[in-house]
């Protein structure tokens, strides 16, 4: 199975226009994920939050598809993608830890289950093709295990056949995300918003690789579909701040409002109020009794580049590490800058809300962390003798 994920401040606001969550946008949908009930009451909710382990979000590639992903060997100096040749036993057991460690993820983790017919290797190649699009990866796997697992060390693992594989922490990484993008079996859920499937970008957001017509603003009568109206305000509101300012827990959101999904690990936010907004007659008629404007400053996980002579001279820091990224400056995290009200009613309670600014997720979402490695249909269960979470 293939997934398609990219891994990538005009207003329009109606004041008479009411917008209540509904089921597919309701906080409470992250009540099992959060371990709690999701609390609504306006007044209680923090204006700021952060993740409560800086081990948490880290930095990593979406592993491009047109690389190979995970069987993408990033540390060797010659990785010819898809064209290598694959090591039998006899050849690594002549080989030193150096050559060994620039193999591919992929590969040191069959060569550390003394697996010498390369079985995650191969699965990973047949999944993927040089064709595939700039943007094709698995960055919804990596969001997912940098919040749900601390960053990796780096780890020696012995074989049954006394070869000793040196494991990077970008590489073991890559394995988590690999696990975590197909971590759908069973575990705990959670998810708020709609995907939207209409081409196009909010203006400033578009890259030179994407076609231009998908680099342009939809049409309104699109971009105002329902299914783009994307995560209700009032409901992002609610959920960030009780996920991160509540429970210092983290979450994973696509920032690309249409067709486009770039999921990211939400590592905290900074908000303010900016104003009370004017409450019609048909508000009320609603349930609304106050509209408050907030802006909030939304912090994510970034993904990091593979490293080449070109980007370094540039200047560029954030580089795919055998080396934990956490507090050094490879790690690298971007804002969101948004606006949108809040709709409160008379108790108190946040019932909905309105964006204000173009920019906006279009859906929030998140696994629990799986109890062992045995629930995906990659093999990946050797993963429990490799992960070492980073020591405080």
């Amino acid at each position: 199975m293939k997934f398609f994920f990219l891994c990538s401040l005009m207003l329009a606001t109606s004041p008479t226009r009411a917008e209540l969550y509904e089921g597919g946008s309701h906080p409470a949908n992250f009540n099992r994920i959060a371990g709690m009930r999701i609390m609504t009451d306006f007044n209680a909710l923090p204006m700021n939050g952060r993740l409560n382990d800086d081990r948490l979000g880290w930095s990593e590639s979406y592993w491009p598809s047109n690389k190979g992903g995970i069987a993408y060997r990033w540390s060797h100096p010659n990785p010819t993608p898809f064209k290598y040749r694959l090591h039998s036993r006899e050849e690594l057991l002549k080989m030193d830890q150096k050559a060994i460690g620039q193999l591919s993820p992929a590969e040191l983790y069959d060569i550390s289950n003394s697996d010498y017919n390369y079985t995650l290797t191969k699965r990973a190649l047949n999944l993927y093709s040089p064709r595939d699009l700039w943007w094709e990866g698995i960055c919804h796997g990596w969001a997912q295990a940098a919040i749900n697992y601390p960053e990796p060390e780096p780890v020696v693992v012995t074989n049954r056949d006394g070869i000793k594989v040196p494991f990077g922490s970008s590489d073991v990484k890559s394995l988590l995300a690999m696990h975590e993008s197909y971590n759908y079996k069973g575990e705990t859920f959670a998810f708020a918003g709609r995907r939207c499937k209409v081409n196009g970008k909010v203006e400033g957001e578009g890259d030179d690789r994407d076609r231009p017509e998908h680099r342009a603003y939809p049409a309104p009568e699109l971009a105002e579909s329902p299914d783009c109206r994307d995560v209700n305000a009032g409901a992002f509101h609610v959920i960030i701040s009780n996920m991160l300012g509540f429970l210092g827990k983290g979450f994973v959101a696509d920032i690309d409002r249409f067709n486009d999904v770039w999921n990211q690990p939400i590592t905290g936010y900074q908000s303010q109020i900016l104003a009370e907004e004017p409450v019609t007659a048909s508000h009320r008629a609603q349930g609304i009794q106050r509209r408050v404007r907030i802006k909030m400053d939304m912090t994510y996980g970034e993904e990091l580049k593979f490293f080449t002579p070109e980007l370094a001279a540039s200047g560029a820091q954030n580089f795919v590490s055998k080396l934990p990224v956490t507090l050094t400056p490879h790690q690298k995290f971007l804002t969101k800058n948004y606006e949108y009200i809040v709709e409160i009613n008379g108790s108190g309670q946040v019932i909905g809300g309105e964006w204000i600014t173009q920019t906006r997720p279009d859906f929030m979402w998140m696994y629990a962390r799986s109890k062992n490695f045995k629930n995906s249909p990659i093999p990946l269960s050797h993963l429990r003798h490799i992960y070492r979470p980073l020591r405080r």
